[in-house]
């Protein structure tokens, strides 16, 4: 390996324990951990004896702004900078054999400190809130009336089509709402990237891999204008089996999709591998987004015409089943409300763009959703049962799973009979066991030896023994073949309107609540029949064109994934805190024409990507940075840097070892048979965490194995979704462990190897030629006249033979996989 040519930016050196972040410097989705995890404990939990604002400070200490945070009480800080691990506030929890006063003990618990903690090492990022709490009636009156105004809970309005100076630009509709913008602004758009570039980027976005040679030189060899070679190119790409990989991965990341329950008791859910393949499915078969939302909702609510419709619709309601469980929980009402709330987080946040669990233990301080309205969907959500085929602790249904096929019925029937003759068998065995044991006792308490002189009775009651034995093992043979299974839900068999908690403690019941759906938007509230659980009814809802959120929240996040923000910048949340459209008529425009066009995903997609704004050039420019540094008005288009799973895919398919087959089945599932015993094995359940799955596999990353807690540690570093949380918008950053992984990884060299081998049996055999296609096989370009003199004296005098040609050219491969360019999409 010394010949090894390694270039690498090492960039954001942090060392030791985090310092406190500034305001300015907190990500939104730390912003977003804070106001949905940390803020509502604080305000639950700590202000009645720790707030400023409501003149509580016990010990000096007040914990409701991040300067009292800094400031401490009469101990010093309760946070302190550069030593935030060891800050008390996390140490009074952690060491105190007593929670602080009228903090309940169960409070405390391994999941809130976690919270704490991972809090603290982030730098506990406490991000200004633009409203003051609502505390008292009359703030929270207030804070109705203003989100009555508020511009995201109002329909959208069609507006004009801007007027624009330069009409020869816009080739979509965004682009006028663009132009205008950045002719407001005194800037113009970027030119035209390159063939190249635009391909490379276009192939990232739509199937996450990068284009092969072929295609590069298809497209750089067609006559047609730029528009017509464009869509020839999307309209490929869209139609892309890859397609649905690439796309069903963000949905599964807002969906928190992980094969297992995660926390202290981490089970495998052995079955979810067909709920990311029906995700992926879904979107290469463009179902309409209200549809897609209707079916993971209340899918076995809704008609099917066939059988495979039904088992279809049946698994997409796995979205509601994938999520985290708390199997510690020993309070099975508490372990189930600890479900419903993951439930409506995850629903109200991936469809609706809000975050409203904090309205489980009170109104919800910075939106109008009040306690009331998150225990009416907690009705709907306890009235319904789950099928997650895990094992439990506790005695509930989410042990089972739902059978699939056309004959499932029979054949459980089948199992039925014959569980039931086998044990008929069974119990017939035993009581002749009991019949024959009797006679030989009475034959010893006679002294007779009932071994050497049976008598006749004894004899005929041997003989039955040994009959129904053989009886009993004939009863267990060929039992009948058990239907495939599958997670998913159902109307439980009793509905149940749930009582508002007190504070969230289910000791506390109050009066119950109607089950219904949010009343912050105005919309007709729909009735729900006293025998249904009200699932279909709030899909329904959320699905409806006139509700003011949906089709903002779905196009603001497809336009995130294309351009790297979206025109709100807070995609899920849109609520009084979020961050107001950067773009406010162009997200109107185009929810409407989403709705309009039958809330077609891929149509949507199209347009966007044959835009002007989407073709710009991504070169930097000194009057866009001094502007518009932040690129929110888009004079160019943002470089962003690949995911973790399109870099793994990139490194396999530029390789050549990339099976882009879909996949059937899961490690997990593989794992979860191996451990488990016959009579679970068919649905797999067990009970201990993942930790024999591999990245070892050519097949693409999204069939990788994502077990919660237990996830492969390539995908992390590079910032792959935490199957904990919904995620809307992952992290994105360069730190030196990349850099790391990258040259020193088994992975990587052996795909840098694969690729060397590939050009060293290509003709012609210069090294001239062979260094211009490694380039544009890794970085879709030619390499310039600086980068080709470099690397040819880096080879030169290094091929002497065949072994250290192959080393040579493995180096320079693997020095270009770590090249910021490789990993980026320009």
């Amino acid at each position: 390996m010394s010949n090894r040519l390694i270039l690498l930016t090492l960039a954001m050196v942090r060392l030791g324990s985090p310092s406190l972040l500034k305001a300015e410097e907190i990500s939104p989705a730390d912003a977003l951990f804070f106001e949905t995890t940390i803020r509502p404990l604080l305000i639950e939990r700590c202000f009645e004896c720790h707030s400023a604002r409501l003149g509580r400070q016990e010990g000096g200490l007040a914990l409701d702004s991040f300067a009292a945070l800094t400031r401490g009480g009469q101990s010093g800080p309760a946070v302190i900078s550069g030593e935030v691990a060891k800050s008390p506030l996390l140490t009074t929890l952690q060491s105190s054999p007593t929670p602080p006063p009228k903090v309940p003990a169960h409070v405390v618990t391994s999941t809130v400190l976690g919270n704490l903690t991972a809090w603290a090492g982030k730098g506990a990022p406490w991000p200004e809130s633009p409203l003051p709490v609502a505390t008292t009636a009359e703030e929270i009156s207030a804070l109705r009336e203003k989100a009555e105004r508020h511009w995201a809970f109002r329909p959208p309005q069609q507006p004009t089509l801007p007027q624009v100076k330069n009409s020869e630009w816009p080739r979509d509709r965004a682009d006028y709402f663009i132009l205008e913008r950045l002719q407001a602004n005194g800037l113009a758009p970027s030119p035209d990237a390159e063939r190249t570039v635009w391909l490379r980027r276009v192939s990232f976005d739509v199937i996450g891999l990068p284009p092969t040679v072929r295609e590069l030189d298809d497209f750089l060899a067609d006559p047609s204008p730029e528009d017509e070679a464009c869509a020839r190119v999307v309209d490929r790409l869209l139609a892309s089996e890859s397609f649905g990989v690439r796309w069903g991965r963000h949905w599964l990341d807002l969906a928190r999709f992980g094969e297992s329950t995660g926390y202290d008791r981490n089970m495998t859910y052995p079955l979810a591998w067909r709920y990311r393949n029906y995700v992926i499915e879904a979107h290469n078969h463009d179902v309409p987004y209200d549809r897609f939302i209707r079916e993971q909702l209340a899918g076995d609510l809704l008609p099917a015409d066939t059988p495979e419709e039904r088992d279809r619709l049946a698994v997409a309601t796995g979205f509601l089943v994938v999520g985290p469980k708390t199997q510690n929980e020993s309070n099975l009402l508490l372990y189930r409300m600890n479900a419903v709330d993951d439930q409506i987080d995850a629903t109200c946040r991936a469809f609706l763009g809000l975050t409203a669990n904090c309205a489980r233990c009170h109104d919800h301080k910075y939106d109008p959703i009040p306690t009331r309205d998150y225990h009416a969907l907690a009705g709907i959500f306890r009235s319904t049962r789950q099928f997650s085929g895990a094992q439990t602790n506790v005695r509930d249904e989410d042990g089972a799973a739902w059978p699939l096929g056309a004959d499932a019925t029979e054949r459980l029937r089948r199992m039925a009979e014959h569980a039931a003759g086998a044990a008929e068998a069974q119990k017939t065995y035993l009581a002749k066991v009991k019949i024959r044991n009797a006679m030989r006792e009475a034959l010893e308490k006679e002294g007779k030896d009932w071994k050497k002189s049976p008598t006749p009775e004894l004899q005929v009651a041997e003989n039955e023994v040994q009959r129904h034995q053989g009886l009993v093992k004939a009863a267990n043979e060929n039992p009948p073949t058990a239907p495939e299974w599958a997670m998913s839900v159902s109307d439980a068999a009793e509905m149940i309107n749930c009582p508002v908690y007190e504070k969230g403690e289910i000791s506390q019941p109050r009066e119950a609540v109607p089950r219904g759906v949010p009343t912050l938007l105005g919309l007709d509230t729909p009735r729900i029949p006293a025998d249904q659980s009200g699932r279909r009814q709030l899909a329904d809802w959320i699905a409806s064109p006139r509700n003011a959120l949906t089709a903002r929240v779905a196009v603001n996040r497809v336009w995130q994934h294309l351009f790297g923000t979206g025109l709100v910048a807070s995609s899920d949340n849109f609520g009084l805190t979020g961050t107001p459209p950067s773009h406010p008529e162009l997200l109107d425009d185009l929810a409407l024409r989403f709705t309009q066009e039958g809330w077609s995903v891929k149509s949507l997609l199209r347009s966007l990507l044959l835009s002007r704004t989407y073709r710009q050039s991504s070169s930097s420019n000194p009057e866009g940075e001094q502007r518009d540094p932040a690129n929110r008005w888009l004079w160019r288009q943002p470089p962003r840097l690949l995911e973790a799973e399109v870099l793994r895919d990139t490194l396999l398919a530029v390789s050549g070892e990339l099976d882009p087959a879909p996949q059937q089945g899961s490690q997990v599932t593989d794992i979860s048979e191996r451990q488990s015993n016959p009579q679970q094995r068919e649905i797999g359940r067990r009970d201990f965490l993942v930790k024999d799955i591999t990245g070892d596999t050519r097949y693409r990353s999204v069939y990788l194995p994502s077990a919660r807690s237990a996830q492969l540690d390539a995908l992390m570093l590079f910032d792959a979704a935490d199957p904990n949380l919904v995620i809307s918008q992952r992290k994105s950053g360069v730190v030196p462990a990349q850099a790391m992984y990258l040259m020193n990884s088994d992975f990587v060299w052996q795909q840098a190897r694969l690729t060397a081998q590939k050009l060293l049996a290509m003709e012609p055999a210069e090294d001239n030629a062979r260094l211009r296609k490694a380039y544009r096989i890794i970085l879709g370009r030619k390499p310039t006249e600086r980068e080709e003199a470099l690397f040819l004296a880096y080879l030169s005098g290094k091929t002497h033979t065949p072994e250290a040609s192959l080393i040579s050219w493995s180096s320079l491969a693997q020095a270009l996989f770590c090249t910021g360019e490789f990993r980026t999409a320009y």
